[in-house]
């Protein structure tokens, strides 16, 4: 099984402040990393709901601090910032507050609103290079540089979905299912259910459908050229061949029995070439070319 990330996660960074060391607990080390500061109360029900998603989702990034206020002892602090009931949160960068919200929040929501808060902290690196070269290398099908490009895009952001989804999908595409899937199911349902992953998640399912087809490719070639008009054929080599690698070919047997026969089966040839689409990604250029082609077949 590949290791499939190379760098450990960092130390949670949580402080309590006062009056007396929020301006170099909070406005100071917002030059250096973004601040989350959470108002708070020991009687407030929300906040107690509250405070462990925060502490969740902050714990995968390195340049992010989430400093907690008591506001029955910090009364002043929270006059300053204006907070009208708890739980508040607002994020700081530089010194200045660029977000926040009001009241306790999903997960998901909690976790979309630091994502979108890392764009803007200091210290953030930008990992769109090194995003764009693996979807390339994916794309020639070299799972090597893939692999390399995914998991230094992981380094520098553990909480990146697109380069964790990055990731799966090369794990699949090097055969090794078995760590896609502890990857997706060491993450939470709402991550799951996540745009940036549902690709990796479709190329999980489909892959473990594939099982251990990709061996008998050479088999089903000579059965479909011998019988090139058994859908059943096309449906099992399409199948195989993804499990090999082979995508391209893969929906050009989906779609040669399409042309065939498009009502078979209810459709399944489609239904099956849709899930490669979603495997692959709809950007993915082998995916563009097979859509146009589709297009032909059915309106045509």
């Amino acid at each position: 099984m590949i290791d499939p990330i190379i760098s450990n996660a960092p130390a949670v960074d949580i402080v309590d402040v006062t009056i007396d060391n929020f301006m170099s607990e909070v406005i100071e080390v917002s030059n250096s990393k973004a601040v989350i500061v959470q108002f708070w109360a020991p009687w407030c029900g929300p906040c107690k709901q509250l405070g462990p998603v925060l502490e969740k989702v902050i714990s995968g990034y390195n340049n992010l601090r989430l400093a907690r206020v008591n506001i029955d002892e910090n009364q002043q602090i929270a006059a300053q910032m204006q907070v009208q009931s708890v739980p508040t949160v607002y994020a700081i960068v530089e010194g200045r507050p660029v977000d926040g919200f009001a009241g306790a929040q999903p997960e998901s929501a909690v976790r979309q609103f630091v994502e979108k808060i890392m764009h803007e902290a200091p210290g953030a690196v930008d990992i769109s290079p090194l995003l764009d070269a693996g979807e390339a290398a994916l794309e020639a099908q070299n799972a090597k540089q893939a692999l390399s490009e995914f998991q230094q895009a992981l380094a520098a952001q553990p909480e990146s979905l697109l380069a964790l989804s990055g990731l799966v999908r090369t794990l699949i595409m090097m055969g090794d299912t078995e760590s896609a899937r502890e990857i997706i199911d060491n993450l939470g349902e709402d991550r799951q259910d996540q745009p940036e992953m549902r690709d990796a998640l479709a190329a999980v399912q489909l892959a473990e459908r594939a099982g251990e087809t990709a061996s008998e490719i050479q088999p089903l070639r000579l059965k479909l050229a011998a019988q090139p008009d058994d859908l059943q054929v096309h449906q099992d080599l399409a199948l195989a061949l993804f499990a090999s690698g082979e995508n391209e070919e893969a929906m050009d047997i989906l779609l040669a029995s399409i042309k065939l026969d498009n009502s078979w089966q209810n459709g399944a040839a489609k239904t099956q070439l849709f899930e490669i689409f979603n495997a692959l990604g709809h950007t993915h250029a082998a995916v563009v070319s097979a859509r146009r082609k589709l297009s032909t077949y059915l309106f045509s």
